[in-house]
């Protein structure tokens, strides 16, 4: 794939672009998102989001519940405009 779908004109993009693009577009207008769905919209592995979460990298509001809410719970949920608006920045 090349570049950032992001920067890309959509009459430049392949078809398999497209599909990614529309993806990822469903998976944000979701209120909620699970780690899998996290680890696609940022790029990471899941090994590497449970690691980066251990030190506590990711800001606490981004986390359903928080990091203390995180430990309880057994299913990982993200609040999707919070993400979003983290990696605007």
């Amino acid at each position: 794939m090349r570049g950032d779908l992001g920067s890309m004109r959509t009459s430049d993009m392949t078809l398999n672009e497209l599909l990614v693009a529309f993806n990822r577009l469903s998976m944000v207008q979701k209120i909620t998102m699970d780690l899998s769905e996290f680890c696609e919209v940022t790029g990471k592995g899941q090994k590497e989001v449970y690691a980066l979460l251990r030190c506590q990298y990711y800001p606490d509001e981004l986390i359903i519940g928080g990091y203390e809410g995180r430990r309880r719970k057994k299913k990982l949920l993200f609040d999707t405009q919070k993400v979003l608006e983290w990696m605007r920045r």
